[in-house]
């Protein structure tokens, strides 16, 4: 599954990104949207990554390179 983060860029399993404001980084492991519009998934905790505790939502975060 593909959303975008805060700066809409393109973020998938695998992607490594950092926590907006945390300075925490890590790679996506999950993401949990299934059944939910683009808008819905953008705006929902729905991102796992590893490393983080928790759920964020994809405007929480920022993508670090390409993978």
């Amino acid at each position: 599954m593909m959303t975008y983060d805060r700066n809409r860029n393109p973020i998938t399993i695998g992607s490594r990104v950092m926590v907006n404001g945390s300075r925490q980084t890590g790679v996506i492991t999950a993401i949990h949207g299934d059944g939910m519009s683009a808008q819905q998934l953008r705006r929902s905790k729905t991102v796992e990554v590893a490393g983080c505790e928790g759920q964020f939502e994809p405007v929480e975060l920022i993508r670090l390179g390409l993978h």
